[in-house]
């Protein structure tokens, strides 16, 4: 596993961590620090299922619960299970 980015690397816009998770799904998952967002991060999954391309995204608060996020979201792809990111 590789370290955490530091506080400057976090902010900085662009994805900055991919997890590619293949499996049935061939999912990816991606960390991107959100422009001026102080901190906010975007987690994205991407998946095929059936033959057809999806993907769902999420704002997160934090670069540390956007992690926790993206790799629960990545354990459930790896077992075929597609996410669901809608926030209550």
């Amino acid at each position: 596993m590789t370290p955490d980015p530091e506080p400057h690397e976090a902010s900085s816009p662009g994805s900055f961590v991919a997890i590619r998770v293949g499996g049935r799904l061939q999912a990816v998952v991606t960390l991107t620090a959100i422009a001026e967002g102080h901190g906010r991060s975007v987690v994205e999954a991407s998946w095929i299922e059936d033959g057809h391309g999806h993907s769902d995204s999420v704002e997160i608060d934090s670069y540390e619960q956007a992690r926790l996020l993206a790799d629960s979201i990545a354990d459930q792809l790896a077992a075929g299970t597609p996410p669901d990111l809608s926030r209550d």
